[in-house]
């Protein structure tokens, strides 16, 4: 047995939203916090993550994804968080506004159908969020929490979600390398 890291996620590939997603990326790190970024090549929103798996059921939980049948869909990616909070982020993230209701949707199917071959269920209520950064150091609350207002509303883009892929992330000192290893497309 060979046991890999691995998720399910949405891949973010346009060229305008990925330089778009850059630009608030720079305005992060104008703030002198001590940030590690995201990758452009690694954006994505995390449908389910699987954590430590035996690489032998990567075919079965593709099996089990491709039989949810499920079709695309459209969102706006807009409005940015954090995790835990906006008062101690650990994680900062760009939201989903319009298209959420059906991301949280294939979340929750994914969960389900993945569930079925014996992975936990996710017990926290889902949130559509793409991870652009993770604090390392705050420099100045203030600053960030000033950003945060100032980007509350901040408007990235639509894209088309119409794939999930079953993606192997290998922990490296330089940041995670990310390998697709299996492609739903949507109906």
């Amino acid at each position: 047995m060979v046991y890999i890291r691995a998720f399910v996620a949405v891949d973010v590939e346009g060229p305008e939203l990925v330089s778009r997603i850059r630009k608030i990326q720079d305005s992060l790190l104008e703030t002198g916090s001590e940030l590690r970024l995201v990758k452009p090549e690694n954006l994505h929103f995390t449908v389910k993550f699987l954590d430590r798996i035996d690489d032998g059921l990567v075919g079965e939980i593709e099996k089990a994804l491709r039989n949810l049948e499920l079709n695309k869909f459209s969102i706006n990616i807009a409005g940015i968080g954090a995790f835990p909070s906006h008062r101690r982020p650990r994680v900062i993230w760009l939201g989903v506004r319009e298209g959420e209701k059906e991301f949280i949707s294939l979340m929750r199917r994914a969960d389900d159908a993945i569930s079925k071959l014996g992975f936990p269920r996710e017990h926290r209520e889902p949130t559509a969020h793409l991870t652009v950064a993770r604090v390392k150091r705050i420099r100045s609350i203030e600053a960030i929490r000033k950003l945060f207002s100032v980007l509350a509303d901040v408007e990235i883009g639509r894209m088309v979600v119409d794939h999930v892929r079953i993606k192997k992330s290998t922990l490296t000192p330089k940041g995670p390398i990310y390998e697709t290893l299996a492609e739903i497309e949507l109906k």
